[in-house]
């Protein structure tokens, strides 16, 4: 099991001390947007995530990868292929 940085209040695991910029933020282990209580990642924080790597889609990717990760391990019942669609399959 991965070890996850603790992201505190507002935070982003993914960037631990880096404080969040967006409400749409995964509610775990639900994997639910904090904002709207879509499916992470929501239509606005996919937005927000092209316009913050604009010009740099391989690592959105990356980025978007190490959440898949994550949420492969707390979604264990979500098929992979949807699991992947749903982080990966938007970054184009």
């Amino acid at each position: 099991m991965t070890e996850r940085p603790p992201a505190g209040p507002g935070g982003d695991p993914a960037f631990p001390g880096r404080a969040a910029v967006t409400t749409h933020g995964p509610i775990v282990p639900l994997w639910t947007c904090g904002g709207c209580a879509a499916p992470w990642p929501c239509a606005t924080r996919r937005k927000e995530l092209r316009a913050e790597f604009d010009g740099a889609p391989v690592s959105l990717a990356l980025y978007l990868g190490s959440y898949l990760v994550w949420a492969a391990e707390d979604l264990g019942h979500v098929p992979a292929g949807l699991l992947h669609q749903r982080f990966l399959g938007w970054v184009r």
